[in-house]
């Protein structure tokens, strides 16, 4: 009898909660970006991997099974080792795929979580449909790699933070803190969130904050969380791996200068992201929230929590795109996805402005109906972007797998490969691989003093100098196997020759 009273209570608190139209909406949200990414992954789940997905998975296939790989300090463990779970499970990438796909969910969650928390449900909603259908994160989720796991944890850990910082919960910091900690595990740069919160405690609640017990508490959970990784990488190169990984793509020169052009580039790219609507709607959010810019000095009285969030959003906004344009030089779409819970979450703060602002000027329903067209546009730009960019790429590097997976077929184990897409060549072929060397005279002295070099793999990939092209004729190589871009085979795109 207790039992079955139980049941009725969970099931009337279902109830209830279903019919909360809030509530609802968001399920909406979320069932629309379930059909979205099911329909993608089944699309995608047979795609060659490019090279940083072929890295990680190949130290997943050394953990897995012992195999020969040379770990790199550059790659974080976590994704790896997790998908060396998955692998004992399946040998093959459909689970790490499965992985990856729940990952890109939760960042819906997570930045409705986020959103409802800094301002209420009904921002929480827009932004979580925003993240639902932006193409760099539908794009990215049929993609073996660490991003969308550190946006997801990075969101996540923002939205503890905050709780904490808003209700002072201490387990918000503590939760928050591992989360972080984890996320840095996946990805380095996701630590960026820690440089924020700092600076937002520094402004908010000065030295204080520091003095308390639960702070220091939280330092050493997160080196604690940490602390697995660096063991590792004490045993395996002998270094902090941390640092190692950071002076791997770090600029040498210009860092002032390479890294404002970086910004510059990046800013200059958001029209692309958000669509030229999106991008005002976007500036007008950051307009709406003018009391952070004129009114800074009252940042500094306890009850001022408007403006504090406003410069929450901002700090957890410039952090992940200033560290990656300052200590990289590179732009690539996917380092600063980080960006985009607080960029989603202006945007729907400013259309939330403005149906207050214009509901009791043109009426409700009309302003319901511009929202609408406006949501409904946004959505469309979005996926149009992102069912484009998965299309195309779809086949890409199909001929490095289709060679790597003839390699495996048609050679002994002990048999050596050079290429200069060694990644993907090493991980489907599981034969040792090494990039072609850059000099001529240092490959002809690596093929002649290891005879098991069997192997040379050019291609349209990668990008080959010119005298890597012709090395095959110039030592009367013969064609193992070949691959055409055509039909009507006139266009090679890849090449195996036998070098013995």
């Amino acid at each position: 009898m207790e039992g079955s009273k139980i049941i009725e209570y969970r099931k009337e608190k279902i109830i209830k909660w279903i019919k909360n139209p809030y509530n609802l909406a968001f399920l909406g949200v979320l069932i629309f970006a379930i059909i979205i990414r099911i329909y993608y992954f089944f699309l995608t789940y047979n795609q060659a991997l490019w090279w940083d997905e072929a890295e990680y998975m190949s130290m997943a296939k050394a953990w897995a099974f012992g195999w020969d790989y040379t770990f790199l300090t550059v790659r974080p463990i976590l994704f790896s080792f997790i998908s060396s779970l998955f692998l004992r499970i399946s040998v093959s990438e459909f689970l790490p795929r499965i992985f990856i796909l729940l990952i890109s969910m939760s960042t819906i969650i997570g930045i409705y979580l986020l959103g409802k928390e800094i301002f209420d449900r009904k921002i929480g909603i827009v932004s979580a449909l925003f993240m639902s259908v932006f193409y760099l994160n539908l794009f990215f989720t049929y993609r073996l790699l660490v991003d969308l796991v550190s946006l997801a944890f990075y969101t996540f850990s923002a939205f503890f933070f905050y709780r904490y910082f808003i209700k002072k919960s201490v387990i918000s910091l503590y939760v928050g803190t591992v989360l972080i900690g984890i996320g840095t595990m996946f990805r380095i740069p996701t630590v960026a969130l820690l440089f924020a919160i700092v600076i937002y405690a520094l402004i908010t609640e000065r030295l204080k904050l520091f003095k308390l017990k639960e702070v220091w508490v939280s330092v050493i959970l997160f080196f604690l969380t940490i602390s697995p990784y660096i063991i590792w990488g004490y045993i395996k190169f002998g270094k902090f791996v941390i640092l190692e990984a950071g002076k791997w793509n770090a600029p040498k020169e210009n860092i002032l200068s390479g890294g404002i052009s970086t910004l510059m580039n990046y800013i200059f790219l958001f029209p692309v992201y958000l669509s030229w609507i999106g991008l005002i709607i976007f500036v007008l959010g950051l307009f709406a929230m003018y009391k952070l810019f004129i009114g800074f000095d009252l940042l500094f009285k306890e009850d001022n929590t408007e403006i504090k969030k406003y410069l929450y959003l901002i700090l957890i906004l410039i952090f992940p795109i200033l560290l990656i344009s300052f200590s990289l030089h590179v732009n690539e779409d996917r380092y600063i996805l980080n960006s985009f819970p607080a960029i989603f979450i202006i945007s729907g703060y400013f259309i939330l402005t403005l149906y207050h602002f214009l509901k009791g000027k043109i009426g409700k329903i009309i302003v319901i109906l511009i929202i609408i067209f406006l949501l409904g546009y946004l959505s469309y730009f979005q996926i149009h972007s992102g069912d484009s960019l998965i299309k195309n790429k779809l086949s890409s590097y199909y001929p490095v797998k289709e060679a790597g997976l003839w390699l495996k077929q048609n050679s002994k184990f002990s048999d050596k490969i050079l290429s200069k897409s060694w990644p993907q060549i090493e991980y489907y072929s599981e034969r040792k691989t090494l990039m072609i060397p850059s000099d001529k005279e240092e490959l002809k002295s690596l093929v002649s003093s290891d005879k098991n070099f069997k192997f040379y793999v050019v291609s349209i990939f990668e990008g080959h100098d010119n005298w890597m092209y012709s090395f095959p004729q110039e030592e009367n190589l013969t064609i193992a196997q070949i691959y055409f871009t055509d039909l009507t085979k006139k266009q090679p795109s890849l090449i195996v020759y036998n070098l013995r």
